[in-house]
């Protein structure tokens, strides 16, 4: 058997600790069809439509059919249905009928995600209620996005998700920024106690991650100032990214970061250096390789001691990518510092990510076994580490 074969079958024995996930609420029959499936994953972000006619699918495939997005649902698809088909016009019209059958038949997505994606603990990062657990913390180990506090330069101001710590809480608008900055400290202790494990945030969807360090007078001029110019603002919210920085180093809670892609200018990993440099005591973890600028996370990875990798999306945005970018992970990096998470919304989706981070682990280690850099065993327990020892050593779980 190949070291390949080897280390994908390995991977399917690990209960895995996934540290990244958007698991949307249950809903019964959910998705219904292949429309929703495809507006509630990343093929919705791929500028193709369906609208369920043999012409839509045709377009659709055609242009998508060798797409890293594409294939991974297909095969999640091709696995759960027990087929072999490839999902095209011709096809669709099965895979349609399968597909509600299947969502109709689902009676528990937790049980899914814990019998057929071997997924121990996710934690959860779910932007529409920051910190929530679904009701199932036994399953669920929760995120704390952060940056509505960046917002609140304003009372009616929201982030990308609609989200302000006024609007959310309730918080009263007459408060001091003093006691806006400890209310900040009191919300992630909150947080904590209700068993957070991470902060993240998701930024480049909102600004640049050019974060510079700014005075408590700067960043005071930009909160609740409705003459504030822009660059008021920026100084406030970079103050609070900064203030948020070393709250996590207080409390150790690992600060999980979006980079790459989002809105593109001002997404890069390397944005994050001052910060780093000036935090040495907040464990940042990098999510998706800050994809395409990978090179930049992987300088920052091998320079700062306090800079972790995490791989989720990587393998769904680009598979060759992710492969190439684990090999120099383990060349330039540390191998403690990486972990997996799926990073998506549909259990579907989520099995399908799982397929692709399972394809490019083994991939990305077996040629390395190939080439001698490591024996069949030490890829084993990259294995293990990658997709559990590692998050439970981070996120103290």
């Amino acid at each position: 058997m190949s070291a390949f074969r080897e280390l994908k079958d390995h991977i399917d024995t690990i209960s895995i600790v996934n540290t990244h996930c958007h698991k949307l609420p249950e809903k019964p029959g959910f998705p219904d069809g292949l429309k929703e499936l495809a507006e509630h994953s990343y093929l919705g972000w791929c500028h193709r439509t369906w609208d369920g006619t043999k012409e839509a699918a045709a377009e659709f495939v055609r242009g998508l059919k060798h797409n890293s997005y594409f294939f991974w649902i297909e095969k999640s698809l091709q696995k759960l249905l027990n087929t072999d088909q490839r999902l095209n016009e011709e096809t669709y019209p099965w895979f349609e009928k399968k597909l509600k059958e299947f969502s109709g038949s689902m009676t528990s997505d937790d049980e899914f995600l814990r019998d057929v994606c071997h997924y121990d603990k996710i934690i959860l990062d779910g932007y529409w209620e920051p910190g929530t657990d679904l009701g199932n913390p036994d399953l669920y180990t929760p995120a704390y996005r952060i940056n509505q506090f960046l917002f609140g330069y304003q009372t009616d101001t929201v982030d990308d998700n609609g989200n302000n710590p006024f609007l959310v809480y309730g918080w009263p608008k007459e408060m001091s920024f003093e006691q806006y900055l400890d209310q900040i400290e009191k919300m992630i202790r909150e947080k904590m106690a209700q068993g957070c494990v991470a902060l993240k945030s998701s930024l480049p969807y909102d600004r640049s991650i050019h974060f510079t360090e700014r005075s408590y007078e700067e960043a005071k001029k930009g909160y609740q100032n409705k003459e504030a110019a822009q660059k008021d603002i920026t100084a406030f919210q970079d103050y609070i990214y900064f203030h948020i920085c070393k709250i996590a180093a207080k409390y150790d809670i690992p600060f999980q970061n979006h980079t790459g892609l989002g809105k593109l200018e001002g997404s890069n990993a390397m944005l994050l250096k001052e910060v780093i440099g000036k935090n040495p005591k907040t464990r940042f973890v990098l999510f998706h390789g800050s994809f395409p600028w990978t090179d930049d996370a992987l300088a920052l990875i091998h320079n700062y001691s306090n800079v972790y990798a995490d791989l989720c999306w990587m393998p769904g945005i680009s598979t060759s990518t992710a492969v190439y970018f684990l090999k120099q992970l383990l060349e330039t990096g540390k191998a403690d510092a990486i972990t997996w998470g799926c990073d998506s919304w549909t259990v579907i989706e989520s099995y399908g990510a799982y397929l692709a981070g399972r394809y490019a682990v083994a991939k990305a280690l077996s040629e390395m076994i190939d080439d001698e850099f490591m024996t069949l065993s030490e890829g084993k327990e990259l294995t293990e580490n990658i997709f559990r020892e590692n998050a439970k050593r981070i996120y103290h779980i």
